[in-house]
């Protein structure tokens, strides 16, 4: 799989899979995905649920961008197996709009003040490094930040699961 895509998807082997897997998941979604008790950046709503498989997502920007599970759904395989999905295009999509805005501004005080023109003139191939600084952070950086956001997701999606499940 593409590491830059926002989505990703895995197998967790436990030692049983618990009869009531879905209520469980969705009792810790209700009362708050990452610290029990709060919602306050883990704002998450159950959309649909069946015995044998949970889909929730993220239901404000706050918890759609700080943690990155926006929209994941768990099916249970077999007796010890569940099945994770995870798409996380809002998360992506915001932080390729920050590098949007980050390089509109660099772009507008390169325009803006002569005293910068001067400054970046003055080393060699000034103009082309800073050209190409501002396109590495404004375009290729937020894909980057997806594909290293993409693990820690995953692993924080694993350790929930193996608290509720266990």
């Amino acid at each position: 799989m593409n590491p830059f895509r926002p989505e990703f998807d895995g197998d967790l082997e436990l030692t049983k899979v618990p009869e009531d897997f879905s209520a469980r998941i969705q009792k810790r979604v209700e009362s708050g995905l990452l610290v029990l008790g709060t919602r306050r950046r883990a704002n998450y709503s159950v959309r649909s649920m069946t015995r044998d498989e949970i889909t929730f997502g993220a239901e404000d920007f706050l918890t759609a961008y700080s943690i990155g599970l926006n929209d994941v759904r768990l099916e249970r395989r077999g007796p010890n197996v569940v099945h994770y999905e995870v798409k996380f295009w809002r998360w992506a999509r915001t932080a390729a709009v920050h590098g949007l805005v980050l390089g509109l501004a660099l772009s507008v005080c390169y325009v803006a003040f002569p005293g910068m023109r001067l400054q970046v003139a003055s080393y060699p191939f000034g103009p082309w490094l800073f050209a190409g600084l501002t396109l590495f952070w404004c375009i290729l950086w937020p894909w980057v930040l997806t594909a290293i956001h993409r693990g820690f997701a995953e692993q924080t999606l694993r350790h929930i699961l193996v608290d509720v499940l266990s």
